[in-house]
């Protein structure tokens, strides 16, 4: 088992042969043209643009015995609005060849003897953010296989929310995340390390609320940076895989992700399309998989003890630990009460048997 993935080989230059052996398609394949080509493409366009609108100017001007100087600021502005943005596509950051990428993903894949596949299956993990919302799809897929001694799998999984059945015109909300999932050699219960560093200003970024009767509290005061949660009688269990050492090096190494046990599967979650074509990506999720990950698999695969697991070792889980139970009241249905209520409120004030108490 190596400490480290090799990311060297996604800053190292890319040989014209392995290049040449990439054939991207469709909008990659437009991506890899010449910028100074496209520019003077749109350039010529322009142009005849202006001949023809010079030539409909002036006879609308004839005909109608219109102000000429309103339609000359009008075009003015137009024409000021499309040199902004042929200067602004000139200069803005030329992205990496599509066949460069795609080359230095196949070598950072052998290198470190992962299997990737673009459009995989869905994850067969029964997380929380693999059960919400409808029409989930899962792409970038890179994974080492159970043959290693220390299996993971890293890709992208989203879901949408709201109504399944949508008007053609409506944009679904899309939750997209980036997970790191590795696997210990023993069945833990169902537990959720949940980091407070990365919610947003109201609420978690856990897509579930779950009950405070399941909370954990943590020593040294590592409340102010998580909430752990763990079915009821399996605090002690929690409590032996989340040690405060563990839990630092979660803080310190892996800022941003939340982490969820279910049974013999670690998974480390975050919001996000996180850019899997990065070296700084995978340094990354490097350093997120062989610190805490790694760390939190050692103590899963340790010595039978009962002090550590209250659900033994290599047996599965019993039915009460699989599951954590939810919040009924969730902040989301709070505030929807709280505005509908505002709103008889204001009715009744206004309009109501409360019309001028105020």
């Amino acid at each position: 088992m190596t400490s480290q993935l090799d990311t060297s080989v996604l800053r190292d230059p890319v040989p014209a042969e392995e290049i040449a052996a990439q054939r991207p398609t469709g909008i990659a394949g437009l991506a890899t043209g010449s910028r100074l080509f496209l520019a003077g493409f749109a350039a010529a366009c322009l142009a005849v643009w202006l001949v023809c609108s010079m030539g409909i100017a002036e006879a609308t001007v004839d005909s109608f015995n219109l102000d000429a100087s309103a339609i000359n600021v009008g075009s003015g502005i137009f024409l000021a609005g499309l040199l902004a943005a042929a200067v602004g596509f000139l200069l803005q950051g030329a992205k990496e060849d599509p066949r460069i990428t795609a080359a230095k993903l196949n070598r950072f894949v052998q290198r470190n003897g992962l299997s990737y596949k673009a459009d995989p299956k869905l994850p067969r993990i029964d997380a929380t953010i693999f059960g919400e919302g409808h029409h989930p799809q899962s792409w970038k897929r890179f994974r080492n296989g159970p043959a290693h001694l220390f299996p993971f799998e890293v890709a992208h999984f989203s879901y949408r929310t709201g109504s399944r059945a949508r008007n053609r015109n409506d944009r679904p909300s899309v939750v997209t995340w980036t997970y790191a999932a590795v696997t210990a050699e023993r069945r833990l219960p169902r537990m959720l390390l949940d980091a407070k560093g990365n919610d947003p200003w109201l609420g978690s970024s856990v897509p579930v609320s779950l009950a405070k009767s399941q909370q954990v509290p943590l020593p040294e005061d590592l409340d102010r940076h998580f909430t752990l949660y763990a079915p009821e009688g399996h605090e002690a269990a929690a409590l032996a895989v989340f040690t405060p050492e563990v839990v630092r090096r979660v803080l310190a190494d892996a800022p941003g992700f939340d982490v969820e046990t279910v049974d013999d599967s670690i998974i480390f979650f975050t919001r996000g399309e996180l850019d899997l074509s990065s070296e700084g990506t995978w340094q990354r999720l490097s350093q997120v998989i062989f610190g805490p990950g790694a760390a939190l698999v050692g103590l899963a695969n340790g010595p039978v003890s009962a002090q550590r697991f209250a659900s033994g070792a290599a047996q599965p889980v019993p039915p009460e630990g699989r599951t954590l139970k939810r919040r009924t009241l969730t902040p989301a249905l709070i505030w929807t009460l709280g505005g509908f209520a505002v709103l008889v409120l204001a009715r009744l004030l206004l309009t109501g048997p409360l019309n001028g108490l105020i």
